[in-house]
């Protein structure tokens, strides 16, 4: 069996964005498509045009710009603790080519279009340069073919960048119309209960159905699996034990960039190595647990089907000799089928052919119903079985034929 490795790319939040807690959908977008937009219904001028790291953007269900996109759906709402967008950021395998991201990411925008209704407004983002000195050199280099070339190849050289693509894909809490560009009903299924819980799990199964498709088109066997690590262990599907990393949020972030917290970041990252270092080895010891379970079971199997198939093969050699001595026309016939018997079991006789002849037909139990020979344990160390019954006699084994007559040896 091969081993199919869970894929680090297993990162999907939901996040809904909400007044109550001071979001702006049209802020949320100026950043995520590092562009600079207005939001009409405060005035401020939300500006991230200089912020580097934006590798793809579009729109689904929507003729205008995301600026009008999302002045639109705040407007549409009038409460101050108004919902005004939810927002998925799956982290995007790194050996996917950047097509292949924003194809697995558009296609997505697709399913929400047509399973809920809204617009949606999706961006790709490049990962983290451990140097930004160099991140900024080769953003800027990117107007040549050249230049561009080398940014991609950086993009996934673990010495260079964190390999973290991620996508943020926000979509609307309406229905909308794309042709009058018009806001409709809510989308209550994703609001109430019960039909809320389950429409996001059935959201993070299409993200993990479609992003572990665009994995084996792209011949990794590694998957993500959305579930959290207790889950998959309950289920026995992960090692038990396992952490999560500590997710570093745009909060932090900021500050690391600004030099504010200097000294927290590389923490952050120390930690996280040592937690990746752990689930590691947790990962191979669990693998190597089952292969040797496996073969454990495998062995197990292959010891009883030989000794059926020798089983059966004694049944049937000991119904082919019986057959013979039976059939016997005279007395050479029948020495010589006592002579070619493999093994003759009879008690002690005054006459040796006449019990064989008897155990010629005394009549055996089918060859099919071979489940007696494992019916009961048998202590190897023991005098005798304690439910063995006493036999009669002593077994004989035909030798040879001397001098005309068989001789039987005690």
């Amino acid at each position: 069996m091969k081993k199919r490795a869970l894929h680090p790319a297993s990162h999907c939040p939901l996040i809904v964005l909400s007044r109550t807690d001071g979001r702006s959908s049209v802020a949320a977008a100026a950043y995520a498509a590092r562009t600079r937009m207005v939001d009409e219904r405060t005035g401020l001028i939300h500006n991230y045009s200089r912020v580097p790291g934006l590798l793809g953007e579009g729109l689904v269900h929507w003729n205008g710009s995301a600026e009008e996109l999302w002045n639109a759906a705040e407007a549409s709402e009038t409460r101050k603790n108004a919902r005004v967008a939810r927002e998925l950021r799956p982290a995007l395998p790194a050996e996917l080519p950047l097509d292949d991201q924003l194809s697995l990411v558009r296609g997505f925008c697709l399913f929400l279009k047509d399973r809920y209704g809204v617009a949606s407004h999706w961006v790709v983002h490049a990962p983290t340069f451990h140097d930004k000195n160099t991140g900024k050199r080769l953003w800027k280099g990117r107007d040549t073919d050249a230049g561009r070339a080398e940014y991609h190849r950086a993009l996934s050289d673990r010495d260079i960048t964190n390999l973290n693509f991620h996508a943020h894909i926000r979509w609307t809490v309406r229905e909308v119309d794309r042709g009058i560009g018009a806001f409709g009903d809510k989308t209550h299924m994703l609001d109430r209960r019960p039909s809320g819980p389950e429409e996001v799990k059935l959201i993070r199964a299409e993200w993990e159905r479609r992003t572990n498709a665009a994995l084996k088109k792209a011949g990794s066997s590694a998957r993500i699996d959305l579930r959290s690590y207790k889950d998959m262990a309950e289920a026995g599907d992960a090692p038990e034990g396992l952490r999560a990393q500590e997710h570093v949020g745009p909060i932090r972030t900021a500050k690391h960039r600004a030099a504010t917290d200097f000294f927290d970041e590389p923490m952050v990252s120390v930690r996280n190595a040592i937690v990746r270092d752990e689930n590691e080895t947790r990962w191979e010891a669990w693998f190597e647990l089952r292969r040797l379970a496996r073969e454990k079971a495998r062995l197990e199997g292959e010891s009883e089907r030989i000794a059926l198939e020798n089983q059966r093969r004694r049944r049937e050699q000991a119904e082919r000799d019986k057959r013979k001595v039976r059939e016997a026309a005279n007395e050479a016939e029948l020495n010589a089928a006592i002579l070619g018997a493999g093994a003759i079991d009879m008690t002690r006789s005054k006459c040796p052919m006449e019990a064989a002849m008897r155990w010629a037909e005394s009549a055996d139990e089918a060859p099919g119903d071979l489940s007696d020979e494992f019916s009961h344990k048998v202590d190897l160390e023991a005098a005798s079985e304690p439910e063995a019954t006493e036999t009669r006699g002593e077994r004989l084994r035909v030798r040879r034929v001397v001098r005309g007559r068989v001789r039987v040896r005690n």
